[in-house]
């Protein structure tokens, strides 16, 4: 059993310093190549699955051919420097690490062996100095000194989430960020202190970190991980149902960029989150489209978009595959309604093209 020394992760005092970025040279993409493709899919709604009273339905596998799972639970930094702590900011993390430990198994039990955590951090109890805009990637502080409480408890949380791949084999894949957009560009040196010190005492755990569409080509520490985590939330094209040929015309240029930057990390790209809403105007600016409702459904638009970014990206040897966004645990008999347009594919016809596409 490992001791807990994440305080004594080496990083320079000024942790946010930024560093120069590091071109390496071209490559062949087969140098890059994966052995198996990760055929995922996403549940942020893991409270659900933690509740031991309560029944529930998960039958993504048989569903979907998905043989990997992404647990994305969303976890808020506490400040705790009210109740006699010696720290200012903590996560909730024996609360998180015992959830886990009781839905691991069930997943488990469900026919899937793979899983990565990606915990959803979420900055809100930081009430100083913080961008009022309510997205975690706008997230930052201004001094040092609130970076280094902030970096204390962030790598204390996941440091503890990485020895869960100890007590559980089935837990393969850490994510240790997602779309930190301004923590990532303004602290790399942390990250690139927390990755090392779980490099050190977990080395069978894989890592990636989960860069927003716009944020991938500034973060600088991809050469020490093990993929290149992209979510796909790329605008895509402007129109309510744009076909699939539009589409994939739109995904050329991201593609390319991907590739090169594949190249220049000999790193695989992998997709932690990927995925479109049943709803018009789904291949544009998913975050403008509002609440899920029942009302101006499309699930053309979904299906099409599902199509073009397998037929764009999947069979790419330097595309290590990734995770739907996202699948719905159905509890104490719930009914599934599949008429919402939302990210949900549980029962739409996009089921049945992801389950084509896994099955291949």
């Amino acid at each position: 059993m490992k001791r807990l020394f994440i305080f004594c992760i080496v990083i320079p005092f000024f942790s946010c310093e930024k560093d120069d970025e590091i071109f390496s040279k071209d490559c062949f993409t087969e140098s890059i190549a994966i052995d198996s493709k990760i055929n995922g899919g996403s549940i942020l709604q893991t409270w659900v699955i933690a509740h031991p009273e309560d029944t529930y339905t998960f039958d993504m596998a048989q569903k979907t051919n998905a043989d990997w799972v992404s647990l994305s639970p969303l976890i808020a930094i506490r400040d705790v420097s009210v109740q006699s702590s010696p720290y200012k900011y903590k996560f909730p993390i024996s609360n998180e690490v015992y959830k886990m430990r009781v839905i691991i198994p069930r997943i488990s039990n469900n026919g899937i062996q793979n899983i990565m955590l990606k915990p959803l951090t979420s900055f809100g109890s930081v009430k100083e100095n913080v961008s009022d805009s309510g997205f975690w990637g706008d997230f930052y502080v201004d001094t040092e000194e609130e970076w280094q409480e902030v970096e204390r408890a962030y790598a204390e949380f996941f440091y503890e989430f990485a020895k869960l791949s100890e007590e559980f084999p089935e837990v393969k894949l850490l994510a240790i960020g997602n779309e930190l957009k301004e923590f990532s560009k303004r602290c790399p040196q942390f990250f690139k202190g927390l990755i090392a010190k779980i490099r050190a005492d977990f080395p069978n755990l894989k890592l990636t970190y989960a860069a927003n569409w716009d944020e991938y080509e500034s973060v600088s520490f991809w050469e020490h991980l093990d993929y290149i985590g992209v979510n796909t939330y790329f605008p895509l094209v402007n129109k309510k149902t744009p076909s699939v040929d539009e589409i994939k015309r739109a995904f050329i240029p991201i593609k390319n960029n991907l590739k090169r930057l594949s190249c220049k990390y000999n790193k695989p790209i992998m997709f932690p989150e990927y995925g479109y809403r049943s709803i018009d105007y789904a291949a544009w600016e998913a975050w403008l489209l509002g609440n899920v409702t029942t009302l101006n459904y499309n699930f053309e638009v979904q299906n099409n978009a599902y199509i073009a970014f397998f037929e764009t990206f999947w069979d790419e040897d330097w595309v290590a595959g990734g995770f739907f966004w996202e699948w719905k645990v159905l509890i104490n008999g719930e009914v599934n309604n599949p008429k919402e347009n939302g990210w949900y594919v549980n029962d739409k016809p996009v089921e049945e093209i992801i389950k084509n596409r896994y099955g291949n």
